[in-house]
């Protein structure tokens, strides 16, 4: 959903907003911010209604509370939208054929009428036969006049409003596909864009999957907080969008989880690229909101994978997957190849590497 409420109106919302937020155990992230936002702005109502009926209870919402209901009332909400404008074009198609049939049927019958007229003027007729048949041609030929502008203006109408719908769907599907916090592709959109490289390509044999989770997330967020939390998971996002190129496909598929898909890429190369991702994460420094003070070196560890023509998505991220695990029991830090051939992980040297 795209708010529209002004800045200062998103000002008001946002000082009413943080006291509602204060009481209760839920931490201070973008979804708790959205229910309570969604809430004080009174656009959200079957939102507002679960919310009063908590709080009479004197309930505390909690992460998983908060969590449930974003999916119910928020991201659901959004999904009945894209429902109902898909229905709406349905409707419009309908309605436009159905006006289509009408106009057809009055051309066949003007038709007929003119073929009748036709073969009566054909013959000699009475000055009085004739003028009666000039009135009725009139009187059709006016009836089918308006029955085309009412056809036009029904299509023009319904050119308009497709082009609006087809243009919100647009937007819509596309908003689907991303992840709101980094602006990457998320789950739906990597599945999406996999299965128009497969289509193309007819398998994804020849690339290679890289899956990075970043060491100690869950740490991190307990000791400075769910925001910088953020800001950490947005770093790294923007160090793999800037690493890749071309056809590369990246997304964030999980809290801390990235994936990038490479195609046409050597094992050697994709473990080239993610070495030089490691090492520019590392090498980030990550301040603190409002203060000069940084946090620890943020790392992450990679798993990396090649393709085989049998694979699917799911099947090729298990083995990037596995060979993440590998490398964060082998101490965080550092890019693990997954090598079928040899039956075994095999975990590359400790990050920072030299930027090539």
């Amino acid at each position: 959903m795209r708010y529209t409420e002004s800045k200062e109106k998103s000002a008001e919302i946002l000082r009413l907003t943080l006291p509602l937020m204060a009481q209760h155990r839920a931490a201070y992230h973008p979804q708790t911010y959205t229910i309570w936002y969604e809430h004080t702005s009174g656009i959200n109502p079957r939102l507002s209604n679960e919310l009063e009926q908590r709080l009479a209870r004197n309930e505390s919402l909690s992460d998983d509370d908060i969590w449930r209901l974003h999916a119910n009332f928020v991201i659901a909400r959004d999904a009945e939208a894209l429902e109902r404008m898909h229905q709406r074009l349905h409707t419009l198609l309908s309605d436009t054929a159905t006006a289509a049939c009408s106009a057809g049927l009055e051309a066949t019958q003007f038709n007929q009428t003119l073929q009748i007229h036709k073969s009566q003027l054909t013959q000699p007729l009475a000055m009085d036969l004739i003028t009666d048949i000039v009135a009725e041609l009139i009187t059709d030929t006016e009836r089918m006049r308006v029955v085309t502008q009412e056809l036009s203006e029904q299509l023009e109408r319904s050119t308009q409003e497709v082009h609006q719908l087809s243009e919100q769907l647009k937007h819509a599907e596309h908003q689907a596909k991303l992840d709101p916090l980094t602006g990457m592709l998320n789950r739906r959109g990597l599945e999406q864009r996999i299965q128009s490289f497969v289509q193309d390509a007819e398998s994804l044999q020849g690339g290679v999957m890289l899956l990075a989770d970043i060491d100690h997330f869950k740490m991190l967020n307990d000791t400075y907080g769910h925001l910088l939390g953020d800001k950490v998971i947005r770093s790294v996002a923007q160090v793999i969008s800037e690493s890749i190129k071309g056809r590369d496909i990246a997304a964030r598929i999980g809290g801390e989880e990235f994936a990038v898909f490479l195609p046409d890429t050597s094992i050697e190369g994709a473990t080239i690229l993610a070495k030089r991702i490691s090492a520019a994460t590392a090498s980030r420094t990550i301040r603190r909101a409002g203060t000069d003070r940084s946090i620890d070196r943020v790392t992450i560890s990679v798993g990396v994978a090649a393709s085989t023509a049998t694979d699917t998505l799911e099947t090729l991220l298990d083995r990037a997957d596995k060979a993440m695990y590998a490398g964060k029991q082998a101490g965080r830090n550092r890019v693990t190849l997954y090598e079928p051939s040899l039956g075994a992980l095999r975990a590359q040297a400790e990050s920072p590497y030299p930027p090539a």
